[in-house]
């Protein structure tokens, strides 16, 4: 054979290596850019951060006994909570979690219910208390997270927690409800 058909003999022979070769580096291509990740939703993390920072750090509502320097998780202070309803809407902003002035992060509406309970007849004609934390966000973020909106770069979304809680009131233990609606 002369050198011409050699080299024809060798081009021919690579063509199946150089499309397998092709295959190779287009399905990594394709792996890396599946498995590599590049959006993290850490909104779900956010608004339980809160949650339980609310619940067990004495700068939110729970019961804090300044005479032995101790909180009970579980329960919540109930006179603290209904000032907190009372004053300031933004007063939680700077005590519990602060993200700075303008928080553009989370926000959240608290709710304490009374347990409807035939059993317990002293609690039926309390009100609900609702505290705010963030509320300016909250009332700005409230009509996005309805289920006609669809997501988006501006999206937000919405995380609802239910806890079963003692509210402290003088020396009484109420069981409550604490409903929590984060925005995030």
């Amino acid at each position: 054979m002369h050198k011409r058909g050699q080299i024809s003999e060798e081009v021919l022979l690579s063509i199946p290596r150089i499309i397998f070769i092709v295959a190779i580096l287009f399905a990594v291509v394709i792996l890396v850019k599946i498995l590599i990740i590049t959006n993290v939703d850490v909104r779900q993390i956010e608004a339980n951060v809160l949650i339980n920072r609310l619940l067990y750090s004495k700068d939110g509502f729970i019961y804090y006994d300044e005479s032995i320097k101790r909180s009970f998780p579980g329960v919540v202070d109930l006179n603290k909570f209904k000032q907190l309803s009372a004053i300031n809407p933004n007063w939680l902003d700077n005590t519990a979690i602060n993200y700075g002035l303008d928080n553009p992060i989370i926000a959240a509406k608290i709710t304490l219910r009374s347990i409807k309970n035939d059993n317990l007849q002293e609690n039926q004609n309390e009100k609900d208390i609702t505290v705010f934390y963030n509320k300016d966000r909250f009332d700005k973020w409230e009509p996005r997270t309805l289920y006609t909106v669809r997501g988006g770069a501006g999206s937000v979304r919405a995380f609802k927690e239910q806890r079963y809680i003692l509210a402290k009131d003088g020396e009484a233990l109420i069981p409550k409800i604490l409903e929590f609606y984060v925005i995030s």
